[in-house]
């Protein structure tokens, strides 16, 4: 398998990887020269219509469908036949819209994706220059803005990124590739696949993990500390970290993690407020009393 056959088995069995040019300039342009050829017509149909209100025959054309679109007499269905010619233009005109819209919602590739099915391109052993057309430069940096992904994958958090960009890598380098089987050479050798719902699964059951021990952590921290001050200063820096895990490992929105980081501080400052250690220490005023005394 080569050439454009093997570029659209990656791109079909690999989702991630379908990324394709979106052609908005050229899109946008077809709309606009099909938006003038609809206001020429347009002009035209009032044109004609404004003549057609003056002629003697014609003049029940604006209130009357059958005399619009029945006329006998020479040029009685000239209005008519115009408004037809505009009515499929209009036609073509909406479903253009309504797909550029369609296609301007669709979402760039990931970053790490892109970078990987140019390598793809490249590497004798994968795609090997499958394409040797002017096409060929449809995924090179100059068009990177212009690149649409077909499915792509979801936007992941700063936390899951590092990890599956990062860590997964280089964990494959060292262990993975010892145990992980190769996919099917008909896209190339030496390419590996990990399943994203399992990465997805573990990193959900890591962040649970951290969002429950924080609050035990910071209430058991606080717990051991006598002094007011320095209770205060780590309440600050807990709260810090509570909210710095939140942006870090969620796609929280930015009133989410104020709303969430609240809560965390409400029930730390309930803790402090009802331990007997933060209450000042009991003056003996009756024993002062009874030592003053002669």
């Amino acid at each position: 398998m080569a050439g454009y056959p093997k570029v659209a088995h990656l791109m079909a069995t690999q989702e991630e990887f379908a990324i394709l040019r979106r052609f908005r300039v050229l899109n946008m342009q077809k709309l606009l020269y099909l938006q003038a050829e609809i206001s020429h017509l347009e002009a035209e149909l009032n044109q004609l219509a404004t003549r057609d209100e003056t002629h003697a025959d014609r003049q029940y054309h604006a209130k009357d469908w059958w005399s619009l679109s029945h006329g006998e007499g020479e040029n009685d269905s000239e209005q008519w036949l115009k408004f037809l010619e505009l009515s499929k233009k209009l036609d073509f005109y909406n479903d253009a819209v309504l797909k550029h819209a369609a296609l301007a919602r669709l979402e760039q590739p990931r970053k790490y994706d892109l970078d990987f099915l140019r390598s793809w391109f490249r590497r004798p052993g994968m795609g090997s220059f499958p394409l040797l057309g002017i096409d060929r430069e449809s995924w090179d940096p100059k068009n990177e803005d212009d690149l649409i992904a077909i499915r792509p994958r979801a936007a992941p958090d700063i936390f899951s990124k590092w990890l599956t960009e990062g860590i997964v890598p280089f964990y494959h380098r060292i262990i993975g590739k010892r145990f992980k089987e190769q996919l099917p050479d008909t896209i190339g050798t030496g390419i590996y696949h990990y399943k994203e719902s399992s990465l997805e699964l573990r990193l959900g059951i890591m962040a649970t993990v951290v969002a429950s021990v924080l609050p035990i952590c910071s209430v058991v921290v606080l717990y051991f500390i006598k002094s007011n001050n320095l209770r205060l200063g780590l309440l600050a820096v807990f709260s810090a970290i509570f909210s710095l895990a939140l942006a870090l490992m969620t796609n929280a929105r930015r009133i989410e993690v104020f709303a969430a980081t609240a809560a965390f501080a409400a029930v730390n400052v309930v803790f402090l407020s009802n331990d007997s250690a933060c209450s000042p220490a009991p003056i003996a005023i009756g024993a002062g009393l009874n030592d003053a005394a002669p």
